[in-house]
């Protein structure tokens, strides 16, 4: 069942992530229509609906798991004691905050003329006022459908298939990174970085929700505060 569960989230995430190739979702233009940009925001929202957080609660429905999306797996209690061992408990504090603090240092220095993204966003970040609800949108989505993907249905679909959950997270976040490669490389190297931090907080937590939360965050300070800090939105 793990396996035929994992080939199925692998395949959804291959055809997310190759779909312009095939046609299967259109990227606007520079200097779209506001038109067609929103029809772009709304296939945004849609495919990490239905690529993430769809697939992620079909099958951990069908595998009888859904339960861990508000209690912590056993399979991850190895990952956890390692975190532990390395960071301490309950140190996911700092790293939560840590990784506030940087969002709201960048939009500063935002606010101040200076871009200081790692990749390229533009294929996801508002370039008008109008635009800003679906950044909130997408950010507050993102938090929630590739939190479970990505934390939790794949490192326990692997360490059920390998009985190693730190194979598990390590797989999973290269997987998130390589999600990102829109932004090209600096993009996948940040998204690489945010990644082992989500699941430290998530593994030092014990609670899938607190690593929504930190994910949410960053994605609402790149997606929405940072974009009408700079002044840049027509």
């Amino acid at each position: 069942m793990a396996a035929a569960a994992l080939t199925v989230a692998l395949a959804s995430l291959a055809l997310l992530l190759h779909g312009a190739r095939w046609g299967y979702w259109p990227r606007p233009a520079e200097g779209a229509s506001g038109a067609v940009r929103h029809r772009h925001f709304a296939r945004l929202a849609l495919r990490s609906l239905v690529h993430f957080g769809m697939v992620a609660v079909v099958l951990l429905a069908a595998g009888g798991r859904l339960g861990t999306v508000v209690a912590f797996p056993p399979e991850f209690g190895a990952a956890r004691a390692m975190a532990v061992r390395w960071i301490g408990q309950p140190s996911w504090q700092p790293l939560a905050l840590g990784a506030l603090a940087g969002a709201i240092i960048a939009a500063v220095l935002e606010r101040r003329g200076r871009r200081v993204a790692l990749g390229d966003l533009r294929a996801v970040t508002p370039v008008r006022r109008a635009e800003l609800g679906w950044g909130v949108l997408l950010a507050v989505e993102a938090g929630v459908t590739e939190e479970v993907f990505f934390r939790l249905l794949l490192p326990l679909l692997i360490a059920q298939l390998s009985g190693s959950a730190v194979a598990g997270f390590v797989v999973a976040t290269v997987l998130f990174g390589y999600a990102h490669r829109y932004q090209g490389v600096p993009g996948i190297a940040g998204t690489l970085l945010a990644g082992v931090l989500l699941t430290l907080i998530y593994l030092l937590s014990g609670h899938l929700w607190v690593a929504m939360l930190v994910h949410a965050a960053i994605d609402l300070n790149g997606l929405v505060v940072r974009p009408w800090l700079s002044g840049r939105l027509r």
